[in-house]
């Protein structure tokens, strides 16, 4: 990949409580973005918008206590681009047995309809949709690892699991993606005697008198013009991902 010239982007968290993050050196147009503000590099702009009332997040042991939290990014740019988000969640609420994505205490949910995985299947589908989303219009949480998961990263002194997600389609400008993320919630399971939270009977190890922190991350790099040395034809977003951490 040939470097004419060198762009500084900065990555700001969205979150219940916010916490900054370091920029990175990237190649290309690129855009990173928060909730609130638009970051613009060149002629690529996005813009991480987001459903979430933080004055009543609160997670509410063996209550039906599912918190919105709506992610959609906008294209305000001019230039078309791949699109993807990253999300956080401290490693000991992640699961209770070393998985992830199952066995949670604190359970990150996205729309089964745009998870490419369910988009066939009715059940999944909005109460007014008619036939499943195009490919183009869904989430690809699986391809980076199982259902997004890449790894670990300690921010602020906690660990946290990191998974990432990719917009199979290219966002054309003034475009919004589907939903990517829908609601948080904490385990039905979790109990709390007075002293401390517990799950299946064993005790929780961590300070819930801090927030819990979810940390969403938007990324966006020109589509047009985007070429990969080592493969022919244009990329899709998994090499624009690729390419972006290159």
């Amino acid at each position: 990949m040939n470097l004419k010239k060198k762009l500084t982007a900065a990555a700001l968290v969205v979150a219940f409580g916010a916490t900054a993050v370091t920029g990175a050196t990237l190649a290309y147009f690129t855009d990173t973005d928060e909730a609130t503000n638009t970051f613009t590099m060149g002629n690529v702009s996005i813009d991480l918008q987001e459903v979430f009332d933080k004055d009543n997040a609160k997670l509410i042991p063996g209550a039906n206590n599912a918190i919105n939290k709506d992610v959609t990014i906008l294209n305000d740019g001019t230039n078309d681009a791949y699109v993807w988000y990253e999300w956080f969640i401290p490693s000991v609420l992640d699961s209770t047995d070393g998985s992830t994505g199952t066995n949670n205490i604190v359970h990150v949910n996205s729309l089964g309809r745009t998870w490419d995985t369910y988009r066939e299947n009715p059940k999944y589908w909005a109460e007014d949709q008619t036939e499943a989303l195009p490919l183009e219009k869904t989430w690809n949480h699986d391809s980076l690892g199982t259902q997004g998961f890449v790894g670990t990263e300690t921010i602020d002194g906690i660990q946290y699991n990191k998974y990432i997600s990719l917009y199979r389609g290219v966002l054309k400008a003034n475009e919004t993606t589907t939903q990517a993320m829908d609601q948080v919630y904490l385990d039905s399971k979790v109990d709390y005697d007075g002293q401390n939270y517990t799950i299946n009977g064993k005790t929780i190890d961590y300070d819930f008198t801090k927030n819990v922190n979810i940390i969403v991350k938007a990324y966006g790099i020109q589509a047009n013009g985007l070429t990969d040395e080592n493969k022919d034809g244009k990329v899709d977003v998994f090499d624009a991902y690729r390419l972006y951490n290159a």
